[in-house]
Formats: C-alpha cells, sequence, structure tokens
C-alpha cells in the first residue's frame, strides 16, 4: 500500500503525465531529435611489413582495429620467417580472418578468431603441407578487447 501512495504522489508532482522523447526518423531508437545514432563497429585488417634478416624472408605482422570514428589502432603480433599473405582460414578453425607465413612446405598461420563478442583472440598454428592442421594446437599469441556489443568485421 505504501509503494502505491509514493508513486501517487510521485506521479502528481510530475503533472500526471509523461512525455516521450523525441526520436530521430527512420527508426525506433530512442535517440533524441538531433542526435545522431552510432552504433559500435570494429574492423579488422592485417598489417604486413617485409623485412630482410641476414638473407632469410620474414615478415613483421600486425592486427589493425578501425573503429566507426575512424581510428585505427595496430597491435604487433611479432615476426615470422616466410612470406605473408592474408587467407581464409579452414571452416573448423572457427577465425574470422587468419594470416599464412610459408617457406616452401611448412610455415605459420594467424587467425583472429572472436570469442563472445568481446574478445579478438589471435592464435597461432604451425602448418605442414599436406597435413591436415588440428584446432586444438593452436596457441594463443594475445587479446585484443573490444567494448561489449561492437559489432566486429573481418577485412581480407
Amino acid at each position: 500500500m505504501t509503494r502505491i501512495v509514493i508513486l501517487l504522489a510521485v506521479w502528481s508532482a510530475c503533472g500526471g503525465s509523461v512525455k516521450p522523447a523525441a526520436t530521430t526518423s527512420g527508426g525506433s531508437g530512442s535517440a533524441t531529435a538531433g542526435e545522431p545514432i552510432i552504433a559500435k563497429k570494429v574492423a579488422l585488417s592485417w598489417g604486413i611489413e617485409k623485412q630482410d634478416q641476414g638473407g632469410e624472408v620474414m615478415s613483421d605482422i600486425f592486427l589493425a582495429t578501425t573503429d566507426e570514428t575512424g581510428k585505427q589502432v595496430s597491435h604487433p603480433l611479432g615476426r615470422y620467417k616466410g612470406t605473408c599473405t592474408v587467407i581464409t582460414p579452414a571452416r573448423e578453425m572457427n577465425a574470422a580472418t587468419g594470416v599464412a607465413c610459408r617457406t616452401g612446405a611448412t610455415g605459420t598461420e594467424l587467425h583472429a578468431v572472436i570469442e563472445r563478442g568481446e574478445d579478438v583472440v589471435i592464435l597461432k598454428l604451425g602448418i605442414d603441407e599436406g597435413v591436415t592442421a588440428d584446432p586444438m594446437s593452436r596457441q594463443e599469441v594475445t587479446r585484443v578487447q573490444v567494448p561489449l556489443g561492437t559489432k566486429i568485421e573481418a577485412s581480407p
């Protein structure tokens, strides 16, 4: 009974009516008129810088994250042996995007795996031509956190 009395007192003090805020056209968003609705988004892409180390081809690999405002952050992942190219990892790897660094029939793959929608986990996998790789044999290189609720997209 006390709750009803308090609620009625508050409702009466406010004039007895509630006025909804104006929304932007074209949707049912909750932003008021004039405020743009900005969805959180992060695009993933790879940076590859070739290096010559004692006559061997090496590559420095970076994961670049670009948010909806255009701000880009580069995350260094290390130097890998061989010629590196962006790949689409095998389906069983459950990765959004990847990079393969090869020296002949062997090499290393880096996979960007989206975990719980808030972490991009970079995993490293040794590869041999003709051998099916086991997703469980990957090792974690690093994690990149993004704000919860952010849409994560991978650029090829």
